[in-house]
């Protein structure tokens, strides 16, 4: 079992359950990746040689924890299904997957530049186009991506950053660690591994 990330020393409300989070051991050995869709859904990861980035079928729900900004841990759960076709931003049409969680309804799809999925429909303000919230496809560690992104009819950049482009969660190898912010001072953090899809959370400042 990993490390347990109370190392933060979590002072005050919730600072008994911080041990439920748990940290990502980082493999500094893996410098540059090809991360699949597969990563994101929890299906079966694609062989090592396969460069495609494939909207398998899923239809399933699973927990995640939420390590919150005063050091106290939630948990969650995550309905995802699809993909399906959904008509968005100015008509256009999407393979989707459609996203269930505590505090939203949401669909996503691929970015322009197919570096990313992220949000085309939230429940909470309409359609959106060119947000970058996952990485997929080639990816770097350390790598940072900037995304111009229309969330309704309101201008902001999306942006991601790779934490740990290779870390193993929980006894699990090949999860992934990053952090994803909007110049508007949305700032999360997410951990996937193989098999489960996202594991955990960071809100180190929510707006949802």
């Amino acid at each position: 079992m990993a490390i347990a990330a109370a190392l933060l020393v979590a002072v005050g409300p919730g600072a008994a359950h911080a041990a439920d989070a748990l940290v990502c051991e980082h493999d500094t050995t893996v410098t540059e990746r090809f991360i699949p869709v597969e990563l994101l859904t929890g299906l079966p990861l694609p062989a090592p040689e396969s460069q495609a980035l494939t909207f398998g079928e899923v239809d399933r729900t699973y927990p995640f924890v939420d390590v919150l900004p005063d050091g106290s841990v939630g948990s969650g759960e995550v309905a995802l299904k699809g993909p399906m076709k959904w008509s968005g931003y100015r008509g256009i049409e999407f393979e989707v997957y459609e996203r269930k969680v505590p505090r939203a309804h949401e669909r996503f799809a691929l970015t322009e530049d197919k570096s990313a999925i992220g949000r085309v429909y939230d429940q909470r303000f309409g359609n959106a186009y060119n947000e970058g919230k996952f990485p997929v496809g080639k990816w770097q560690q350390g790598q940072k991506k900037s995304y111009d992104t229309l969330y309704n009819t309101r201008s902001a950049v999306s942006s991601l950053e790779i934490e740990k482009l290779s870390c193993t969660y929980d006894g699990i190898a090949g999860a992934l660690q990053y952090r994803w912010r909007t110049n508007n001072g949305l700032d999360y953090g997410y951990i996937y591994a193989p098999g489960k899809g996202v594991v955990q959370v960071f809100t180190y400042k929510g707006g949802r």
